[in-house]
């Protein structure tokens, strides 16, 4: 007696990969899924497009309507020692290079979050993690998506409104609590109250996510990592509002 052997059924094809789109949208509604998928799966077109194309407006934008020189010149009038000549020198020179890093800001972006992604990746290999850098900058990217969001709301405030200069930037969405004070009369507390964001917050949320699957690390392993990154890059950022405020 014979018997047929029953073939082996054929493995169920894989999932489709999500879309960019899709992917951009997960992050914001359902990260911890989303994030998953880019560390199985990375991607950088979609993201990075997208990051290019709003920073690249809002850089054209903000060349053309903020004025960055009316900050710089009322300090020079405060510290005083120049003469007239001297002081439009030298505000010409801070317009320009005020222009020219407004226009360049699609590179500034992109070279920041490499420099987040390798530095996050070294820390969490550090730690015992895992993970390559395709797959961080690719979560990097994606996790960056609240930015964009405060990225493309302020540049229309900046192209709706009138006089506007470098020093309302930091306020002109009320998404931190720095606009209850100005950044003249208290620049420390000016600068630490702008790293209470709602905007940041969630940002920093998307990365314990993105890293957690990056890494291959518990959650709690991984917002204790970035958020010490995030406080030490933040401490840093008080340096100069502290070299401000000794002036005083």
């Amino acid at each position: 007696m014979t018997t047929t052997e029953t073939p082996a059924s054929p493995p169920p094809p894989a999932a489709p990969k999500p879309s960019g789109l899709q992917r951009m949208a997960g992050v914001l509604i359902s990260p911890d899924e989303t994030f998953a998928s880019i560390a199985q799966r990375p991607s950088f077109l979609a993201p990075l497009v997208l990051i290019i194309i709003v920073w690249a407006i809002s850089g054209v934008i903000f060349a053309q309507r903020v004025d960055f020189v009316a900050a710089a010149r009322e300090s020079m009038e405060e510290r005083g020692g120049m003469s007239d000549a001297q002081m439009e020198s030298a505000l010409r020179i801070t317009g320009i290079i005020s222009k020219v890093a407004s226009y360049a800001a699609p590179v500034f972006v992109v070279v920041i979050l490499l420099i987040v992604a390798a530095i996050l990746l070294l820390a969490f290999r550090m730690m015992g993690g895992e993970g390559t850098f395709p797959q961080a900058f690719s979560a990097s990217l994606y996790a960056w998506m609240p930015q964009v969001i405060k990225g493309v709301i302020i540049t229309i405030i900046v192209a709706l409104k009138s006089g506007v200069t470098g020093l309302d930037i930091p306020v002109l969405v009320r998404s931190n609590p720095a606009f209850l004070v100005t950044m003249k009369e208290h620049p420390m507390l000016f600068a630490l109250l702008t790293n209470i964001d709602l905007f940041g917050i969630w940002t920093v949320i998307l990365f314990i996510y993105a890293f957690a699957h990056v890494a291959k690390v518990s959650k709690a392993k991984s917002a204790a990592v970035v958020i010490t990154l995030r406080v030490i890059g933040a401490l840093f950022g008080l340096i100069g509002p502290a070299i401000q405020s000794l002036r005083k």
